[in-house]
């Protein structure tokens, strides 16, 4: 077996192992969020989900993980990504123009 062959099996190996380690991490958290639905449905409990959202009004959300709630307000993730765009359009605006005036 040469070099190249030798290398090609290694990078096939990877490539499996990650495809492996992503399968059992989605496993992980399917088994953790049935385990959990289980139990809170056999003791009655309503309060704190592992991982959860419900719908307050049309743009807020909160988020349930591991027992925190957070509070989501779209809208206002909404503007926060449009001004970050806008100031990234603007930036690379810049750009172009410092590069045409060289």
């Amino acid at each position: 077996m040469n070099r190249v062959e030798r290398k090609r099996l290694e990078k096939k190996s990877q490539n499996y192992k990650k495809v492996y380690f992503f399968i059992l991490a989605i496993l992980l958290i399917s088994s953790l969020i049935t385990v959990d639905f289980q139990v809170r449905t056999m003791l009655g409990i309503d309060e704190y989900r592992l991982i959860g959202y419900e719908q307050i009004e049309n743009n807020e959300y909160i988020v349930q993980v591991m027992g925190s709630s957070y509070l989501i307000d779209t809208l206002e993730m909404k503007n926060t990504i449009d001004n970050l765009f806008a100031e990234f359009k603007e930036m690379t605006y810049n750009v172009r123009i410092w590069i045409e005036s060289r």
